[in-house]
């Protein structure tokens, strides 16, 4: 009986013109949205494989200097994106994604572009991600709203269960016809994701996965939604104001509150003056004390008066001691911003109990890398190359500084031994427990509504009996 209730409402759901039509803008918006999307990904990462090179042999071709001038010469390094950064560019175009890596100083990513765009473009950007979150559950509203309560107005329902209809069969038939029909609409993303596997160097086949998997999660709980109202309302026109009402709040009212509710709970300054902070608890007088015991601490473990008596040169010691003593202060000041940050991003994914879409939202970003962890991941890789490198440099001047007459210089020998940044995100295990809310929170939304189905049916039964 199930499946002639779901060929029938199959059938009857085609013959409909208002789902054709929806459809096909649907349709439409998600392939040009994918389509731009890989454009997109594709000119970055042609950008970065560019700039990459050009960035590594314009270190290696600086020409002979002092190394402590090569450390402050620098070099940038550039974020690397997964190709679900094409389905889901996430908070991309607000964390920047290039770095300067030099001497005494851990900067901020640099082009934002955000920053560079217009106020009105941003409600120009179209991506899959805004469809599939925001577009998509307004279709599945306006193609099942009508789907029960129509048949109440018009009376067969109520034939349909006096002549044996089981409303659980036509509950779920109708929700199941509602369903298979939002999910057509993920073959272009899932044809995308199998494409990029295929030409991915790495393998992004866990991320892939779970960012269909939370989509499918996600259409599931709006046709659930959309099929228990329409059964429950008496009749087609108060389901669907009432299931345009939640879709307001659940994608466009609700994320915003909680997003502000956040950064009010847990505030956060600006870029220039966290890195004024910076500056200004590098450059102290406990720092000179500092070095100037480090001075007289070297002095006596080798026995000497003065530094020009030394068995290395000081002055690479020096800076490396310098290097070692502001990163300490780094390391305080960014775990403290890092942790408001965090509290944050759990505040916004705690009001996923409030409404899926922050759950999902959340999720999608995740697994295409574009959130705020991921970007917190490539930044400290980053900044341990930055160490590396100055390590390597101050230890040259340190160990041949003195040996030279006059000025010291390196050459391209010494700028080789440096290794190129080469990045790669970790496994997404390895971020799971920081998305523990999202995922328990579209678990929650699924049971509510399940619950909320039995509901449905169990007042569908009292009408039959009626």
């Amino acid at each position: 009986m199930l499946q002639s209730t779901f060929k029938k409402e199959w059938l009857d759901t085609k013959r409909q013109g208002q789902a054709l039509w929806l459809s096909g803008i649907a349709v439409l918006l998600l392939l040009l949205a994918c389509v731009t999307g890989f454009k997109s990904h594709q000119s970055y990462q042609q950008a970065v494989n560019e700039v990459s090179q050009s960035e590594q042999l314009r270190w290696l071709n600086q020409g002979e200097k002092g190394p402590h001038s090569a450390a402050h010469y620098g070099i940038y390094v550039v974020k690397p994106t997964t190709p679900l950064e094409a389905l889901d560019d996430g908070l991309q175009a607000y964390q920047g994604n290039v770095l300067r890596l030099e001497a005494h100083i851990r900067n901020d990513s640099l082009f934002r572009s955000a920053q560079d765009n217009v106020p009105l473009s941003r409600f120009g950007s179209l991506s899959p991600a805004f469809v599939l979150q925001v577009l998509l559950p307004l279709l599945i509203i306006l193609i099942g709203y009508p789907l029960l309560a129509r048949e109440r107005e018009q009376g067969t329902l109520k034939q349909l269960l006096a002549a044996g209809a089981s409303p659980a069969k036509l509950f779920f038939a109708k929700c199941a016809v509602l369903f298979t029909l939002s999910c057509l609409f993920l073959l272009p993303v899932a044809l995308f994701l199998l494409y990029s596997q295929t030409a991915s160097e790495a393998p992004y086949t866990l991320r892939s996965a779970l960012f269909l998997l939370s989509y499918l999660i996600y259409l599931l709980l709006w046709a659930l939604i959309t099929t228990t109202l329409s059964s429950l309302f008496p009749t087609a026109r108060r389901a669907l104001i009432t299931l345009l009402t939640i879709w307001a709040f659940a994608t466009l009212l609700l994320p915003k509150l909680a997003m502000n509710i956040a950064t009010t709970l847990h505030p956060q300054g600006s870029g220039q003056a966290f890195q004024a902070k910076l500056e200004s608890e590098v450059y102290t007088d406990a720092r000179l004390d500092a070095i100037e015991k480090f001075k007289q601490q070297t002095l006596a473990q080798y026995g000497v008066s003065q530094v020009a008596d030394l068995p290395f040169d000081y002055a690479g010691a020096q800076l490396q001691f310098g290097e070692q003593y502001a990163d300490k202060i780094f390391d305080r000041l960014f775990k403290a911003r890092l942790e408001q940050l965090e509290a944050q991003s759990q505040s916004y994914q705690l009001a996923g109990l409030l409404t899926p879409f922050i759950a999902v939202q959340t999720l999608s970003m995740a697994t295409a890398a574009t959130d705020f962890s991921h970007q917190q991941s490539f930044e400290n890789a980053a900044e341990q190359h930055r160490r590396l490198m100055q390590e390597v440099l101050n230890f040259n001047q340190r160990d041949h500084g003195h040996k030279a007459q006059g000025h010291y210089t390196a050459g391209k020998e010494l700028w080789q031994q440096i290794p190129e940044f080469s990045y790669q995100y970790p496994r997404f295990t390895h971020y799971l427990p920081h998305y523990a809310i999202s995922l328990i929170s579209l678990a929650f939304w699924l049971i509510v509504l399940v619950l909320l189905s039995l509901f449905a049916i169990k007042k569908l039964r009292l009408e039959e009996q009626r």
